[in-house]
């Protein structure tokens, strides 16, 4: 019987999606799951909804809450992390301070200011996590869905737990829906290499049957654009780097510093400031109201798959049937013109015990340039949050494209004390 654990197990739907997921390999069907979070309520909404799917299916898997981080993970095979500190009202005062200053960020989870002062206040929790698996499950697999990603998975394999592997939807969610729906393919057809850093990813090929789609892409580009503006950035991302980007359009624009620079190119590419924010904030009632209506049986759930990897890994590493995923994962020579001590975002093989990441050998120039600035700044901010140096998280920033397109240094210098101040409950430690 595996026992699969969720940190961060208030996030009720998309809980729901992965334990549907697991729940479609059979060898999971008598597995423990246990669902950990700082929140009371919203954890037992999401026992609650495992219950039901549990009952529904008549399957002689257990579930259980806590909010015993140390007693979740004890004995734990499988770890899934969706964590999200601060909640809402930082995610929203990472992108409010700095659009004061000029600099307006779409989502800001991944990268840039926003993105490190998530890790800000993330990286203490996921050093927490590393001690606690130490001394309680040394060998678990840990799955990390939780922003900002390629940062947050440096912070636990330099702390000492490398079974640790970065997941994300964005690769093989673009391919498998959008070109599908934009170029009128059958998604199954469709081939890709991918290779970079998560959400800056772009399709080092992308075949149809065996044929090269690049030219379809290309030709199709007014008519996306006309349907949908906010395409505009990742078409002209292709014209000029020469490959289409793995991540959607809202998040594109704020990790270059070409798109950004003032309120008419920010109407012009039509990607809305603060637009993760206000998705997630006006969705969190309506995830509330849909869950509770599936526990009382007023909706149904579907049981199909989704695309996310996590349960189709942790039934390779269970089983030993072998996929092939993308995962964020140590370069060490993967991606040869990318640092070697930075996540890279790569294919892996996954099979009975052990994943396997691809090397891609070199990737484009054009494209390591548009990388390397935000691998710096990851170095530095990792740096900084395992040694508490508030100067080095002003220099990781002082990296960002965006803010630099912007802003001179003194402008970043006072921005970030800013973001400190806003962020003073979660800066025990720091000098």
């Amino acid at each position: 019987m595996s026992k699969i654990v969720f940190i961060g197990g208030g996030s009720a739907k998309f809980i729901r999606e992965l334990v549907v997921d697991l729940f479609c390999c059979p060898e999971f069907h008598d597995s423990h799951i246990t669902l950990m979070d700082i929140d009371r309520e919203r954890v037992e909404r999401s026992e609650r909804i495992v219950r039901k799917i549990i009952n529904d299916r008549k399957f002689g898997a257990t579930v259980e809450s806590t909010g015993d981080r140390r007693y979740a993970l004890e004995g734990a095979d499988y770890v899934i992390i969706t964590i999200m500190v601060g909640g809402l009202e930082h995610y929203y005062s990472d992108s409010a301070i700095p659009a004061k200053y000029g600099v307006f960020q779409t989502v800001g989870d991944t990268t840039g200011v926003g993105g490190v002062f998530r890790l800000v206040r993330t990286a203490p929790v996921l050093q927490g996590i590393v001690q606690d698996l130490k001394q309680v499950a040394p060998e678990a697999w840990v799955l990390n869905y939780a922003n900002p990603m390629s940062m947050n998975t440096w912070v636990m394999n330099a702390c000492g737990h490398t079974r640790t592997i970065g997941l994300c939807h964005s690769i093989q969610g673009c391919c498998e829906v959008t070109f599908a729906k934009w170029l009128g393919l059958r998604p199954e057809g469709i081939r890709y290499t991918a290779g970079g850093i998560n959400h800056i990813n772009f399709y080092l090929s992308l075949t149809y049957e065996g044929r090269d789609i690049y030219p379809d892409l290309r030709a199709a580009a007014d008519r996306i654009i006309k349907e949908d503006p906010v395409q505009r950035v990742r078409f002209e991302l292709l014209e000029h780097l020469g490959y289409f980007p793995a991540e959607g359009p809202q998040h594109q624009s704020e990790y270059y510093p070409w798109f950004r620079k003032d309120q008419q190119r920010i109407e012009h590419y039509a990607a809305e400031t603060f637009w993760g924010y206000n998705i997630d904030s006006k969705n969190v009632q309506d995830r509330i109201k849909e869950v509770e209506a599936q526990i009382a049986g007023k909706l149904p759930i579907d049981y199909g798959h989704s695309l996310e990897y996590g349960a189709r890994i942790i039934h390779s590493l269970a089983s030993g049937e072998l996929r092939t995923f993308y995962g964020n994962v140590p370069n060490r020579g993967l991606i040869e013109n990318l640092p070697a001590q930075a996540i890279v975002e790569v294919p892996c093989l996954v099979g009975a015990t052990e994943i396997s990441p691809c090397r891609v050998g070199r990737i484009p120039p054009q494209l390591a340039a548009v990388m390397t600035p935000h691998l710096a700044l990851h170095e530095m901010a990792v740096e900084a949050v395992l040694s508490r140096d508030r100067r080095l998280i002003g220099r990781a920033i002082q990296a960002d494209p965006l803010s630099g397109a912007i802003l001179t240094l003194p402008e970043i210098e006072q921005m970030v004390n800013e973001l400190f101040e806003e962020n003073r409950d979660y800066l025990d430690g720091w000098r």
